[in-house]
């Protein structure tokens, strides 16, 4: 038995159950988020009764959320922030605002209170950050224009919960009238705070993180992250603010460090184990007879706040210049109710302001919303893949404005022309580490098979002045030359060193024949295809008669520092050293 009465049958039962359901969810080709909606449901309180509610399941649940936001800030830098800033404070702001002033103003006319109305509206007003960035995972649009457009808006949305939750607990106490104060000095109090969080991480985080580092002790590296993790939302906590918060500027600071990538490895089963949990509690929440009862009016408010959401983020996406197809797929996604407005409703639940049976349906409507979230998805894809028809059918000047609109939020992205086994292999290095880019090929099938798979890719020639305009080649970083035809790369390279010189370019070439010509034209960085091969293939040879991976890595880089460095007016290729 635990201290707070959790059975272990109780732990096992949790386990087994989500395993069970999520995996059959799985089979089915259905989001494994409602699986565990349905296993909370099904053990909860309002279903078989085998693990009730409790407050410190709830805990462990939040964390969930915690380690979320967390991998959010880890996955980006302030760089990325400061690109995005348009649409995280501009789009998302007015999506906040104009959504909780409309609630309201529904909530008013079916005679709700002032207070009542504002709760329901500004909690309304929030996506749930947690199922978005589920689905976006799972549909692999994370570094498109949709997973862009949503994780602006929802970045938006947590920095509002803080104000939020000051909101609700004034409304507990006193009128909705002079309230602006209170608020203003909560926000006021938490960028004091987090800016110290912000200097204090950025002087003490790398050199603490060097040291753990050089223990080299696995142990010691995941006990510091936590650490730092659950020290960052204990912080915020304490100073009456959210601990998700706390994480989500954890995040941002490590993001900036070279430990990135084993801080997201130690973190992220922890994570999908706590979020799963989260998702599980959710479910344990909903009072599955008082669902039935009024299934009518749960399903038509939640489908009803789906809709509103979801019109006013389209609309707004098309204001700041967004194609419709990215626009209804992004509307869809981020049409449901939030964890925190969950959160908002239970905070309310002492106060008189929302009754006991008001609450139920609201949660209930969240939670069904939430559950929708999946099926909306699919259909804001396949509706964005009909308008947005793939430039198999359209018109050049129609293409080339399709090309302007994915990357008309973005810059410092990379371009890649030449979409074959290569192409692919750097644009899936690129999403991994969350790197805006686009791709063109002059092959149809290519490009028709790829964008199926999700990738930005349209048909394109590199070496079009119009083409490389649409793709903004002048506000890239680098334009990767990945196509097999030395002829083709050759005048790609001299377009784009006359034309955007600052772009760095990366140009894959047959051998080292071809480095002088390619170096005058203008590229900067090149890759000789049967060099590289014949190092890798040497490399196989050399494991396979039994040297260590530290020595064969060794002495790859030892050719490579010797042979890339031989003069660029010799155009064969030169004898390996012995």
């Amino acid at each position: 038995m635990f201290d707070d009465g959790i059975t272990l049958f109780q732990v096992i039962a949790l386990l087994s159950t989500a395993v069970l359901v999520v995996a059959l969810f799985l089979k089915l080709n259905i989001s494994p988020i409602l699986g565990y909606f349905v296993a909370g449901a099904v053990l909860g309180t309002h279903g078989f009764k085998i693990v009730t509610f409790s407050s410190p399941m709830e805990t462990f649940a939040e964390f969930g959320i915690v380690f979320l936001l967390f991998l959010i800030g880890l996955e980006l830098t302030l760089d990325r922030i400061m690109s995005m800033r348009l649409h995280v404070f501009g789009l998302g702001t007015l999506q906040v605002i104009i959504t909780a002033l409309l609630i309201i103003l529904i909530c008013r006319i079916f005679g709700n209170s002032s207070s009542a109305s504002i709760i329901i509206g500004c909690a309304f007003a929030l996506s749930s950050t947690a199922i978005v960035l589920q689905v976006l995972q799972e549909t692999g649009m994370e570094s498109n224009q949709v997973g862009r457009l949503s994780i602006a808006v929802l970045l938006m949305q947590d920095f509002t919960v803080v104000p939020l939750l000051v909101l609700v607990a004034l409304l507990g106490n006193n009128a909705p009238q002079n309230l602006l104060l209170p608020i203003a000095m909560s926000l006021i109090r938490a960028g004091l705070v987090l800016l110290l969080i912000f200097v204090a991480g950025r002087l003490l985080l790398r050199p603490f993180f060097k040291i753990i580092a050089s223990t080299k002790s696995s142990e010691l590296f995941i006990a510091t992250t936590l650490l730092i993790v659950l020290g960052a939302a204990y912080i915020t906590e304490k100073l009456e603010l959210s601990m998700a918060m706390g994480a989500f500027v954890a995040g941002l600071l490590l993001a900036e460090t070279e430990y990135r990538h084993e801080v997201e490895q130690v973190i992220f089963p922890f994570k999908s184990l706590l979020l799963g949990l989260f998702f599980m509690t959710v479910g344990m929440s909903i009072d599955l007879r008082m669902l039935v009862e009024n299934i009518g009016l749960i399903t038509g408010i939640a489908l009803a706040l789906m809709t509103l959401k979801a019109s006013i983020v389209i609309g707004l996406a098309k204001l700041f210049g967004f194609k419709t197809g990215p626009a209804i797929n992004a509307g869809l996604l981020l049409a449901q109710g939030s964890e925190f407005a969950l959160i908002l409703f239970k905070l309310d639940s002492s106060t008189t302001i929302l009754d006991a049976s008001m609450v139920n349906i609201l949660v209930s409507s969240v939670t069904m919303s939430m559950a929708f979230t999946p099926l909306f998805s699919s259909i804001g894809t396949m509706v964005a893949n009909k308008l947005e028809a793939p430039d198999r059918i359209v018109e050049e000047d129609e293409l080339i404005q399709l090309m302007r609109a994915s990357v008309a939020d973005i810059d410092n992205h990379v371009v890649i022309a030449g979409f074959g086994r290569v192409g692919r292999m750097v644009a899936r290095m690129l999403a991994e580490e969350r790197i805006n880019y686009i791709a063109i090929d002059v092959d149809s099938k290519i490009v028709e098979k790829a964008q199926d798979e999700g990738f930005p890719i349209f048909k394109g020639n590199i070496n079009k002045r119009a083409t490389l305009d649409a793709i903004a080649a002048d506000r890239a970083s680098t334009i990767v030359l990945s196509m097999q035809n030395g002829v083709t790369s050759k005048k790609a390279v001299a377009l784009i060193g006359q034309s955007f010189p600052h772009a760095t370019i990366v140009a894959r070439v047959a051998d080292f024949s071809d480095i002088k010509t390619y170096r005058k034209l203008g590229a900067h960085k090149l890759v000789p295809e049967t060099y590289e091969t014949g190092l890798q293939i040497g490399a196989e040879v050399l494991q396979s008669v039994g040297l260590g991976s530290f020595a064969i890595a060794s002495l790859k880089e030892r050719f490579r520092a010797c042979d890339y460095a031989i003069p660029k007016s010799i155009a064969k290729e030169e004898e390996p050293p012995s």
